[in-house]
């Protein structure tokens, strides 16, 4: 991927032309292996409560964001959809300078469900195609493998037993069911028919480790356009990064701030506190004049990965995305490269059972398979 700083239906059956977006907007773009263009910055929508979702995401396209972030299993796909064509309605925003992102959710990863979650999304969007769709993980945990789950069939965005079809389905004694015949080369090959249809312009990646990465690459047909994994200053992903680089594969960071203190983390970071309040960090914002979340979203921009960002306090929203007309020095850019100690936030643990879990690597000595969390990893 390159960067550049500064209506079809589901029946079509051609590809849309590259999609090349404003060159001013906000923090510039990248142009993906798809041809279409993305912009840097993202504003992410997991973890935001109903009501505030809508909220957050108009603060964030009148601030400027033009790049939204969305997925089913968030239970607010919905408001995200109301908040984008409230915007386009007053004139603030068109559709086409827009990227639009979703991502295809574990319980749907067979070729007979993978249309249903997609028609979901362009349901609760409002929009006629997605700029970008991405496999949320590479394993098909939470999923019975019987049904296509979205967040408006059976019993919805939460878990549950089986039979009631819920997007987070459990077994009878309480653990996530796991489809263990499917596998993620055939999601992603059905995905590939749906670029020649235009229903989606560019597909990719989420949660999937290097070996995963080559799997799929190695078929593809469609270029892996985008590739979404945890990473932050206590996980830089540095030989991940560089493998998508040499593979023409943009990385986008999720919880570029660490994610805070949530329920998800399983572990303590080896440094005994989070990337928001380490003192080196805490330093910097000092010394620059800025907040620590600045710090760390300009030190991944400045490195060369895009970035989705969250939040929905509109503060926040704002300040996240004043991060271009400034940087950080060659020293200070390089100090934060120490603070790296491998603390990955989001493990997901009690879906290890299937062979495409990704983190395999990263479990804790002996460790024993888990019932299924209460909160799902949405907070639903």
């Amino acid at each position: 991927f390159h960067f550049h700083q500064t209506d079809l239906t589901l029946e079509s059956t051609m590809a849309r032309p590259a999609k090349k977006m404003r060159k001013d907007i906000l923090g510039g773009v990248v142009t993906l292996a798809s041809g279409h263009d993305m912009p840097i910055i993202a504003l992410g929508t997991w973890k935001s409560p109903p009501g505030d979702t809508k909220i957050a995401v108009k603060t964030a396209i009148k601030c400027g964001y033009r790049n939204i972030d969305a997925a089913n299993d968030y239970n607010n796909e919905h408001e995200v959809g109301e908040a984008i064509q409230e915007c386009i309605a007053e004139g603030i925003v068109t559709r086409e300078e827009l990227f639009i992102q979703a991502k295809l959710w574990n319980s749907n990863h067979r070729p007979e469900h993978i249309m249903g979650d997609l028609e979901q999304s362009l349901k609760d969007l409002q929009v006629d195609y997605l700029d970008s769709w991405v496999i949320h993980w590479p394993m098909a945990v939470p999923a019975s493998g019987k049904f296509c789950a979205t967040r408006v069939s059976g019993s919805g965005a939460k878990t549950g037993p089986w039979e009631e079809n819920p997007m987070f389905p459990l077994d009878a004694e309480g653990y996530f069911c796991s489809d263990n015949e499917s596998h993620y080369v055939e999601t992603w090959q059905f995905m590939e028919g749906l670029v020649e249809k235009g229903v989606v312009r560019s597909i990719g990646l989420s949660n999937f480790n290097k070996k995963q990465i080559n799997e799929v690459v190695a078929i593809a047909k469609v270029p892996v356009s985008t590739l979404q994994n945890e990473c932050h200053p206590y996980l830089q992903q540095k030989d991940l990064i560089d493998h998508c680089r040499f593979h023409n594969i943009a990385f986008q960071a999720f919880s570029p701030l660490g994610s805070g203190d949530t329920h998800l983390a399983e572990s303590t970071s080896p440094t005994g506190t989070i990337p928001l309040k380490d003192p080196h960090l805490l330093k910097l914002a000092e010394k620059y004049g800025k907040n620590v979340g600045q710090i760390m979203l300009r030190w991944a921009v400045q490195r060369g990965t895009t970035v989705v960002s969250k939040s929905i306090t509109p503060s926040r929203i704002e300040s996240n995305i004043q991060i271009f007309d400034w940087e950080l020095s060659p020293e200070d850019f390089e100090s934060i490269s120490t603070l790296n100690c491998g603390w990955r936030h989001l493990m997901w643990s009690e879906t290890s059972m299937h062979a495409d879990y990704p983190f395999k690597d990263e479990l804790a000595p002996g460790y024993v398979l888990q019932k299924a969390p209460t909160i799902t990893s949405s907070g639903n």
